[in-house]
């Protein structure tokens, strides 16, 4: 598919510094909607693992994921505005 993405995040080196701190982050909204089939890349620049929103990506390292059910996924995220997350899948 060439690279196109329904959403793409990267974290840029510094952000757990940033973190810890005591700074806010506002890297990823805390509300997200995707349809079925719809995929997501997270790129983590920096040089810790980060935990966003239900997934935990490794310092230098990438991953994608397509979404294959509806569902709604909400938990804590650090890397939003107000330290939680809503992924929302739709049918």
């Amino acid at each position: 598919e060439g690279g196109e993405y329904a959403y793409e995040l990267i974290i840029p080196e510094g952000t757990a510094a940033r973190l810890a701190a005591g700074e806010k982050i506002d890297l990823m909204p805390s509300r997200l909607t995707f349809e079925v089939g719809d995929t997501i890349r997270v790129k983590n620049e920096d040089v810790v693992d980060q935990s966003v929103g239900p997934y935990r990506v490794g310092a230098g390292q990438e991953f994608e994921v397509t979404f294959g059910a509806p569902g709604v996924y909400e938990g804590f995220c650090p890397l939003s505005t107000d330290n939680r997350y809503e992924i929302v899948v739709e049918g």
